[in-house]
């Protein structure tokens, strides 16, 4: 299976994670782009279950998902692979504001996406993005090495169940340990085989400063 593919996936993945993990709706700067997302029950339980993931990547092309629909960036950033988006919540609560990287294509699995950044209720919240869903009460092993240090978290599973959600320290280490190395490696436990990931971290203070002010705007 082809590097492109994967890059394919990891970004339609990427897409889909911008507007979904309990924020429906749609980008605000997506609005003069085309119709809007389908409803993210269609997206959680049909495509992220196909195991083939050429049929997976059309499942999305045929809900209406693609690249495009990532949005633009809301504000400056040092390095424009950071993507900052913002989803207005259509019942008048918070916007949902996220931020995310996809994975270095070069050395990652095909199954590794890359790296998310959220606005949580109390603090940034970080998570590994997967292309193949885990199942919900899931708590796979993550090991972070950046740099010559490594931590082994354990994450939960949240919806659309393709994203892993990292404890409170994932949080302490963007905000500083992260920010002196240049790559992130990334191996999440599974019963099939280990899944490894690479994600750069460059820009990633300049980004996580972004995303911290449009928090705190809300």
């Amino acid at each position: 299976m082809s590097r492109t593919l994967s890059l394919r996936a990891a970004l339609l993945v990427v897409a889909i994670l911008c507007f979904s993990a309990g924020w429906p709706g749609s980008v605000t700067s997506a609005s003069s782009r085309g119709p809007s997302l389908p409803s993210l029950n269609a997206v959680s339980k049909t495509c992220p279950l196909i195991e083939d993931l050429a049929s997976r990547v059309h499942c999305y092309e045929r809900l209406g998902l693609n690249v495009a629909q990532v949005g633009t960036p809301s504000g400056p950033i040092a390095d424009d692979a950071w993507r900052l988006v913002r989803t207005p919540d259509p019942t008048g609560g918070r916007d949902a504001v996220s931020i995310t990287r996809t994975a270095d294509i070069s050395k990652s699995d095909l199954e590794f996406a890359g790296l998310m950044l959220r606005c949580g209720e109390r603090s940034v919240e970080v998570l590994i993005v997967l292309v193949r869903a885990f199942p919900p009460r899931a708590h796979p092993k993550i090991k972070l090495t950046a740099g010559s240090s490594s931590v082994e978290l354990t994450a939960s599973v949240v919806p659309p169940d393709v994203l892993l959600l990292l404890p409170r320290d994932a949080t302490a280490l963007a905000g500083g340990a992260w920010q002196a190395s240049t790559e992130l490696a990334v191996t999440v436990e599974d019963e099939q085989g280990p899944i490894r990931g690479f994600i750069s971290l460059m820009g990633i203070g300049h980004a996580l400063a972004l995303l911290k002010s449009n928090c705190s705007a809300q």
